[in-house]
């Protein structure tokens, strides 16, 4: 077997070189089985079929060495190695920059550390601050009255309340470095579990201890000037940041829960701007038909989707196309995301006895020339919206409906009497979100033509579509950014009609396919065909 050699008087003995590289492999083996599977545990990736991967692959390289050849150990050693380049390429790919190894940096970082061991360099310092102790963010927390977070944790020196302050710090920094818009924290029985909503999707990342679940809540809610003590009631509150030249405003909302308050901060970025109506994803048809009804002197248009479809950005695109300096524009919402320049905002505040249809009803006092109503919850604001639209007032809104032809039987469910609708409404704008295929790693295919017509595309020509991969640039997910599909629903007079006399959803449904409207799946799917979203995205977010 080339482990037992023969000594010259006839006894047997074991291979002093044998044994050692038995030894080698069997400490290699053991330290990548064991880092393998803490780190996938830490970074939430599958613990079970990394350490798998490594059982096998090293029970199999034994048997080699033990049965066949030592020099086996060599080739154990390397394949173990190409298992570890491949975790760390994968485990790099979907955890934010700062928490990557073996990249040059990690690298550089381990050297000092090794060399301060040594006392060949001075102490290196610690690379996370949520692990360590000294604060190596960028980014600056700051009450709204400009109070930094560092000055507010003076009040609470102790060990626990600096390492949450590090925490906190680094994990608001991370979540913006990716493109975050919401950070989720959500206490378990054995853990903080931490998640970051990227392009409408929950990614976790790395928890942290239980401990620490108390002290970074609390850091959070003494930044947004809450009650620390009051944990069983929800509460809300803001907080701002700079981080090199972007300034960041953050909404938090607390819960109860079972094993402690829940958090949720999301993320508003001043420094990336508001989106001009032109690059929201809308088709040519579908653009020409918003730009000439934003601009009629009278009459309300509706913006439908469920929460998180981007329909408070497509408000703020509209407006953009009006001249803010001739016309007197006020908005009513809740909260106010960004702030408009030469635009009054009202807040609501239910607490004042500041909703909607009173802060309505007051600003039709202040002369405006267009009102932008957050959202319609009730038959009372959905009334006081649609006359100011009958008595020479352009009113945007937003409601939450299925599609485009369901937000007219929404206003109906809601009471409105119909010959309202009919004589206020001029449209509904309808739409979704879709994730964007990354360009750097997409690849493209040719599906069978039985599936090409099974969604309603006929051609004799092949087709390529495009499907994600995952690369460092997506993070792993496949996706980078997201762009809007839309069904835009004009009312004409035969619409019109039918809503004040036979509210049909199928005969209004035959007449706006007369005018042309697409559904919200037909533009969804000129986008798979144009190769910015996948055709699994479209039916992720339209079924």
């Amino acid at each position: 077997m080339g482990q037992v050699e023969m000594a010259p008087e006839g006894r047997w003995f074991f291979s002093h070189f044998w044994l050692f590289t038995l030894m080698l492999y069997s400490g290699v083996w053991l330290a990548v089985f064991d880092w393998l599977g803490r780190d996938a545990e830490r970074v939430h990736l599958n613990r079970t079929l990394w350490a798998s991967l490594g059982a096998a692959l090293g029970f199999f390289g034994a048997l080699l060495i033990l049965f066949v050849s030592r020099y086996f150990a060599f080739l154990g050693i390397v394949l173990l190695g190409g298992l570890f380049v491949g975790y760390v390429v994968r485990r790099n790919a979907v955890v934010p920059p700062e928490q990557r190894v073996f990249t040059t940096d990690h690298l550089a970082y381990l050297v000092k550390r090794i060399g301060a061991r040594l006392h060949i360099v001075p102490e290196a310092g610690p690379r996370l601050p949520a692990t360590a102790g000294e604060d190596v963010t960028e980014i600056v927390l700051l009450r709204k009255d400009g109070t930094p977070i560092e000055k507010i944790a003076e009040d609470r020196v102790t060990e626990r309340a600096s390492e949450a302050v590090l925490s906190i710090k680094e994990l608001i920094e991370s979540a913006v470095l990716s493109r975050a818009t919401d950070i989720h924290l959500e206490p378990k029985e054995k853990e903080l579990q931490v998640r970051f909503r990227i392009d409408g999707i929950l990614h976790n990342v790395p928890s942290y201890p239980v401990e620490q679940a108390a002290p970074m809540i609390s850091c959070v809610k003494v930044l947004s000037n809450m009650d620390i003590a009051e944990r069983r009631k929800p509460q809300d509150g803001t907080f701002m940041g700079k981080l090199r030249d972007r300034t960041l405003d953050f909404r938090v909302s607390t819960a109860p829960s079972v094993h402690g308050e829940t958090m949720v901060i999301r993320i508003l970025d001043r420094n990336v701007g508001l989106i001009r109506l032109d690059k929201l994803g809308m088709s040519a048809r579908d653009l020409e038909v918003v730009r000439r009804i934003i601009n009629y002197p009278h009459g309300m248009m509706i913006v439908s989707g469920p929460t998180g479809s981007g329909k408070t950005t497509t408000l703020y695109a509209a407006i953009q196309e009006l001249d803010v300096f001739q016309k007197n524009i006020i908005t009513i919402e809740d909260p106010i995301e960004y702030r408009l320049e030469n635009v009054t905002q009202v807040q609501v505040n239910p607490k004042a006895n500041v909703t909607f249809a009173s802060a309505l009803r007051s600003a039709l006092r202040q002369d405006p020339d267009v009102i932008m109503v957050g959202e319609i919850r009730d038959a009372e604001t959905a009334r006081v919206a649609l006359q100011a639209a009958m008595t020479g007032h352009f009113v945007f809104t937003t409601l939450h409906a299925n599609d485009a032809i369901t937000s007219l039987f929404r206003l109906l469910d809601l009471g409105v009497e119909p010959y309202l609708i009919a004589s206020s409404l001029s449209a509904v704008v309808a739409q979704r979100l879709v994730r964007v295929l990354c360009p750097e790693c997409k690849a493209p295919y040719v599906p069978e033509p039985e599936f090409l017509e099974k969604i309603g595309v006929r051609s004799k020509q092949p087709i390529q579509l495009f499907k994600s991969v995952g690369c460092e640039h997506c993070q792993g997910t496949g996706y980078y950014g997201r762009i809007g599909i839309f069904e835009v629903l004009e009312l004409n007079d035969a619409i019109k009609d039918l809503v004040r006399t036979n509210p049909s959803l199928q005969l209004i449904t035959q007449e706006a396919r007369k005018l042309g409207m697409k559904r919200l799946q037909e533009d969804g799917l000129a986008k798979v065909l144009k190769g910015y979203t996948s055709v699994k995205e479209l039916v992720r977010v339209t079924r």
